[in-house]
């Protein structure tokens, strides 16, 4: 057999096992129509060998693989047939099965959007809950009920609520701060801002008026927490500006009491003694002396009076060159015009002796007890009297300092105007300035001492 041959046997031989799996999926009457085909295939491939002996073998080879082919097909169409019912029942179950699943994925979907939806409910009321506790949480809302009493202005208030309370001296009281937080807030623009060193810990805000720091609040983190574990804050601390920029320096007498505010001062505000003594009244009396009292710490401007040995209540006035409330020395009207009365009439006295137109021993009616002045006057009479020749048309007095020390001393300064005629004719104007220290000898007003 030559090698053509061979080749041609081993092509007819690989086709022995037909792939038939085509056969599954086609209806018996292809399957049929594929057979016939395979055969005349078959046949026909044989048939162009050389040789009887090669195409008889291919006939019974060709007829073989077609009766295999054949066997196999009458199987498979046996197997289908004894199939069908059960492939029947089988997509019948499939449709079911089919049902029940859609029916399940429904109910199934239903109640994952109703899961779906209860949680979303649930969280979306969680969110709100969680920003109105959040929300609440937040320091500025305690500031903002602190704050209420500055939107109106309530000072007792805000006085009450100052933790560290500004020290008032025994002179004011807290309606007097409160007046003074008054004149620092009415008017103006009231506002509270976070402070540069506020922490989430310790907020801490300031009070402002016009843009002005005027207090401070300090706030806290407390033990208690709210719900979410959040935070809440109370007040710590609360301080309001305060300066108590009044001080006052008074100036009296020793004979005096002094009162600031209606409260009498005591002595451990004096400062100062003057014991600069009026020289002119020694060996006559004891003068009150000026004594100096500094009060300071006021948040207002104090009231002043002071009480003298007569009980008479004096508004002292400020010297604005000193800054020292000056005590006037006064007495009552009517012991002040007994004063100022003998004191004219002293001068009358002393004047008409100088003019000569009385004696000089008018001088004794008016002058203490065996006074040095009476004798030099009386000694040097002719160096102090002039005009003898004159006649008085009229005087006139004018007071020009009365000071009265006490109830038994005072000084006046009277400028004693005479109206004179000389030798009748020629008119003339004598003015004498007696200045004139007054003591009062066993009751009797007298003059002890004289500047000329």
């Amino acid at each position: 057999m030559n090698r053509d041959m061979f080749n041609e046997k081993k092509k007819l031989s690989n086709i022995d096992t037909p792939d038939t799996s085509w056969a599954e999926d086609v209806s018996f009457k292809s399957l049929e129509k594929k057979i016939k085909e395979s055969k005349k295939a078959s046949e026909k491939a044989f048939l162009s060998l050389d040789g009887k002996e090669e195409k008889e073998i291919a006939k019974k080879m060709a007829k073989r693989n077609a009766e295999k082919v054949a066997e196999r097909v009458a199987k498979r169409k046996r197997n289908y047939e004894e199939s069908a019912p059960a492939k029947a029942a089988t997509k019948e179950k499939e449709k079911k099965s089919k049902r029940r699943f859609f029916i399940f994925l429904a109910i199934w979907s239903v109640v994952l959007l109703s899961v779906i939806g209860v949680l979303l409910y649930r969280f979306y009321f969680f969110l709100g809950d969680y920003e109105k506790v959040y929300q609440a949480s937040l320091p500025y809302h305690v500031m903002d009920d602190f704050f209420e009493m500055f939107d109106p202005l309530d000072f007792d208030s805000i006085y009450a609520s100052v933790s560290d309370k500004p020290e008032i001296n025994e002179f004011e009281t807290g309606e007097n701060v409160e007046n003074y937080y008054s004149k620092l807030l009415e008017g103006k623009e009231i506002a509270y801002v976070e402070a540069a060193e506020s922490t989430d810990k310790n907020p801490v805000y300031h009070i402002t008026a016009d843009n002005y720091i005027v207090g401070q609040v300090n706030l806290v983190q407390t033990d208690e927490k709210r719900k979410y574990d959040l935070p809440v804050y109370r007040v710590d601390s609360f301080d309001m500006y305060s300066d108590a920029e009044f001080s006052v320096n008074i100036q009296a007498y020793t004979d005096c009491e002094v009162y600031v505010n209606d409260i009498k001062v005591s002595p451990e505000y004096v400062t100062r003694l003057d014991l600069n003594k009026e020289k002119h009244f020694d060996g006559f009396c004891e003068l009150p002396l000026k004594k100096y009292y500094q009060i300071s710490g006021f948040f207002e401007k104090p009231s002043i009076k002071v009480k003298n040995s007569y009980g008479q209540e004096i508004t002292p006035t400020l010297n604005n060159n000193t800054g020292v409330y000056e005590t006037p020395i006064s007495a009552p009207k009517e012991i002040e015009e007994e004063m100022k009365a003998f004191a004219t009439e002293a001068v009358h006295t002393y004047a008409q002796v100088v003019c000569r137109e009385v004696n000089d021993s008018a001088l004794d009616k008016i002058f203490t007890k065996n006074n040095m002045i009476v004798s030099e006057i009386k000694s040097n009479s002719g160096n102090l009297k002039y005009f003898p020749n004159h006649t008085t048309e009229s005087t006139e007095d004018k007071i020009i300092e009365f000071i009265p020390y006490s109830s038994e001393a005072f000084y006046c300064e009277i400028e004693h105007t005479q109206h004179m005629l000389i030798y009748g004719v020629r008119p003339r104007d004598v003015v004498t300035d007696a200045r004139f220290y007054y003591f009062k000898e066993n009751g009797e007003w007298k003059v002890c001492a004289m500047v000329f």
